[in-house]
């Protein structure tokens, strides 16, 4: 998963869920404490990232 070169898209796309798996992770406590395998990590990775709705 930390290996660039496996990934489908560019450095700059990698990075932004690398990022933004990372913000979700803490975004809770629980998360912080929690093991995960490669498997859910990948999987969170690839995860689109939540968009944020501005209140009308």
């Amino acid at each position: 998963m930390l290996d660039t070169r496996k990934w489908p898209g560019s450095v700059t796309e990698y990075a932004g869920h690398l990022v933004a798996m990372t913000e979700k992770l803490l975004s809770c406590p629980e998360h912080f404490f929690r093991s995960y395998s490669a498997a859910e990590i990948g999987r969170l990775i690839t995860a689109p990232a939540p968009r944020s709705l501005s209140a009308p």
